[in-house]
């Protein structure tokens, strides 16, 4: 009964990981290109001057900025919780 009720519990807590973990990805993506574009319209250029290749490698460039980013914004959020600093942005 134990090890039934242990197994579901773990399945469980993986499937939610599993899914946290994909709608993260997907929202990385999301924000990364949306930011490639809006380098690509700053530089007048269109995805058609890029190979597929060049352009996922803008992509993958752009997710490690927005991942970077978030764990800035998150790591100043730590910190300003922990002095007792509202949230200003």
């Amino acid at each position: 009964m134990f090890k039934k009720f242990t197994d579901k519990t773990i399945k469980t807590t993986t499937q939610a990981k599993d899914f946290t973990v994909k709608k993260w990805k997907k929202l990385i993506k999301k924000q990364a290109i949306k930011r490639v574009e809006k380098n690509l319209k700053y530089l007048q250029k269109q995805p058609s001057d890029y190979t597929y290749d060049e352009m996922r490698e803008l992509i993958a460039k752009e997710e490690k900025e927005v991942i970077a980013n978030l764990k800035i914004a998150g790591g100043m959020g730590a910190i300003m919780t922990l002095l007792g600093i509202p949230k200003i942005f």
